[in-house]
């Protein structure tokens, strides 16, 4: 009788171990590296939860798995009904603005989009058009533009700029638009730009309005 009464406790216990994702349900909170996770990541999370341990851990790594903007993840059971989800996220370094919607891509290094914003502190590229959806690229002409707005950005605290006509167009101080080709070395372009301002600037009267660096010699208007 004591060994049919252990075997059954022992059955009982193993049923439940191996029942027991499928009828716990469970709470999940998400954090990254950042603390909170982005409000897109976090929305998506909602719809799994008090869902199965089995079918939410399922459900989340599907998910996460196909989100631009987690690098990389891991989940977390806590007893009784708690998972930890913890995400490493990439940091967009760009901005690129539609300038109808308004909508805003956040770009990572290479050129892939992250996420969707209306709101960004980023360099900003404005562009007429529409503009890539999550998860696909820039593409090469906005992405050089992107890294020439970072540029010129890091030095003159500039945050926005507009493609147009196949250029990108930066309004500086003092009024004198300068004029970038989408195409090149931009750190040469950028280097340019650095010594003929800084000449403009030193100068008692300043007679320019435009800094046309499309050409091999720039061009001064």
């Amino acid at each position: 009788m004591k060994n049919i009464l252990i075997t059954t406790a022992a059955v009982i216990i193993i049923l439940g171990l191996v029942l027991y994702p499928f009828f716990v349900k469970v709470r999940i909170e998400c954090k990254s590296q950042v603390g909170s996770c982005p409000v897109e990541i976090e929305s998506g999370i909602s719809k799994m939860q008090y869902k199965s341990l089995f079918k939410a851990r399922s459900e989340l790594s599907k998910f996460l798995k196909s989100q631009p903007l987690v690098s990389d993840f891991s989940v977390q059971f806590k007893l009784p009904d708690f998972l930890q989800v913890n995400l490493i996220i990439r940091e967009p370094l760009f901005a690129l603005k539609d300038s109808g919607s308004g909508n805003i891509d956040l770009v990572g290094k290479n050129g892939e989009v992250f996420s969707s914003t209306q709101n960004s502190n980023l360099p900003t590229v404005v562009v007429v058009g529409g503009i890539p959806a999550v998860g696909a690229n820039v593409g090469g002409q906005n992405l050089f533009a992107l890294e020439l707005e970072a540029g010129v950005y890091e030095m003159y605290q500039i945050q926005s700029s507009d493609i147009q006509n196949k250029t990108l167009l930066v309004d500086m101080p003092g009024g004198i638009r300068v004029i970038f080709p989408l195409e090149g070395d931009y750190q040469v372009l950028l280097g340019a730009l650095r010594l003929i301002y800084s000449k403009i600037q030193s100068e008692p009267v300043n007679s320019y309005s435009q800094i046309d660096l499309r050409y091999k010699n720039p061009v001064l208007r």
